[in-house]
């Protein structure tokens, strides 16, 4: 890895890794919260995303642009691989009878704090619900556009032409309101 510059006289220099890491990680950990909805485990995530970054040295010499794309996608592959591994484990530990906890048990233990908490609480629950329900491509590029990504990021992120991302969008779009409507007539 190259030095690029020097962070202090006493410090070590600064490696592209490093200034990648510095670039990236805080607009990466606002995508990644939004799936994970955990700062622990998103940290994690995040953390196993730029050491495969750090495994790829042709990867860093690359455009910043082609390296955010790169994250991004490693990013939410990682986070939603963590939430299938989480459903999967809680699904062996309920068929085997070691979990035996309810929606309603949950909701009771929530309702010992004040009411707007468990109200944010349900809500986001319901969300991320909902967006589950979203295929996953059309899920994709929900959350990228809502993180704040442009057209072009998003495009390169999932490896699509540009045209496609505002009919993508819109589907998503209209599939969230969908299921997230459905949800709201079951509470």
């Amino acid at each position: 890895m190259a030095t690029m510059t020097m962070a202090s006289d006493a410090a070590e220099p600064v490696t592209r890794f490093d200034a990648l890491f510095a670039q990236f990680y805080p607009e990466l950990f606002g995508l990644v919260y939004r799936i994970l909805g955990d700062r622990m485990e998103t940290e994690d995530t995040l953390q196993e995303a730029f050491l495969k970054l750090a495994d790829e040295p042709d990867l860093q010499a690359r455009p910043d642009t082609e390296v955010a794309a790169w994250l991004r996608r490693v990013g939410m592959n990682l986070a939603f691989n963590r939430i299938r591994s989480a459903r999967r484990a809680r699904a062996r530990l309920e068929r085997v009878g070691r979990l035996e906890r309810t929606d309603n048990e949950a909701a009771e233990r929530d309702l010992s704090g004040p009411s707007d908490v468990v109200v944010r609480s349900e809500e986001r629950a319901a969300v991320r619900r909902a967006l589950a329900e979203v295929p996953e491509r059309q899920r994709e590029c929900l959350l990228l556009r809502h993180s704040g990504y442009s057209y072009v990021e998003i495009a390169a992120t999932l490896g699509i032409a540009i045209g496609s991302v505002g009919v993508l969008l819109a589907r998503a779009e209209h599939a969230f309101r969908a299921h997230y409507g459905r949800l709201e007539e079951e509470r």
